[in-house]
């Protein structure tokens, strides 16, 4: 009896969600990914896509198709570059009662995080085929991040091999607040993605660089925490 009970309330259900046919849909996004924070130090705007699909699961207010459900990102990808920030100086001797040194600076490379999102999601008719939608989702995201060493002479004067590049594979729990706009089949959204991950680098690479108080020198690290912070402006297509 309670299995034909079950079986009977995801039938009913589905059939209401099916009535919520604006809700119910496929999206496929282009964004521009804007870091921000500590990520924003290291990275510049970049660009990414999105696959997903809206899943009607109750509606609440049948006359303005007030529905809850769920949102489902199949794959999300974003790409950041790195760019120019100086994080210190490194010392390499003194004259008088001055210590002379060089400003440190990032060497560029890029970021890519691939992941997907899952989570509740509301949506609401405001007019005809104008529809709000707002959601919650879980982002699990793979981060693989690409370095340059530093300069090939002050790598010399620190003892670090010449090391030209080195990458970094970790892993983010991240979190998504979303909204989207959508009229008829075009779709516009503003979203915050927020967490952090721990880069692990081959080699002692990476921008954040520790000071050795004995030697007066910056050395570099192969380790850091980064936050993940980003606004992401998008355009779609649903179907």
């Amino acid at each position: 009896m309670k299995k034909i009970l079950f079986i009977a309330t995801i039938i009913i259900c589905l059939s209401m969600g099916a009535k919520a046919q604006t809700f119910g849909r496929s999206y496929t996004k282009i964004s521009f990914v804007q870091p921000l924070g500590e990520y924003k130090d290291f990275y510049n705007s970049g660009f990414g896509v999105e696959f997903g699909r809206m899943f009607p699961v109750f509606i609440i207010e049948p006359e303005y198709n007030m529905t809850v459900g769920l949102d489902l990102t199949f794959l999300y990808a974003s790409l950041n570059f790195g760019k120019e920030h100086s994080y210190g100086k490194f010392i390499y001797g003194t004259l008088g009662s001055t210590i002379m040194g060089k400003e440190l600076k990032t060497q560029g490379g890029c970021l890519l995080d691939l992941g997907v999102k899952i989570g509740p999601s509301f949506s609401m008719e405001v007019v005809k085929d104008l529809n709000i939608d707002v959601a919650f989702q879980y982002a699990p995201t793979l981060v693989l991040s690409v370095r340059k060493g530093p300069d090939e002479e002050y790598a010399t004067a620190i003892n670090q091999d010449k090391t030209k590049s080195s990458a970094s594979f970790s892993f983010a729990h991240r979190f998504s607040l979303k909204g989207n706009l959508r009229y008829q089949h075009f779709i516009f959204g503003l979203e915050y993605l927020f967490g952090s991950t721990t880069l692990h680098y081959g080699s002692a690479i990476i921008p954040n660089w520790e000071y050795d108080s004995s030697s007066y020198v910056y050395k570099p690290q192969k380790e850091v925490d980064m936050g993940l912070g980003t606004l992401v402006l998008s355009v779609g297509l649903t179907f």
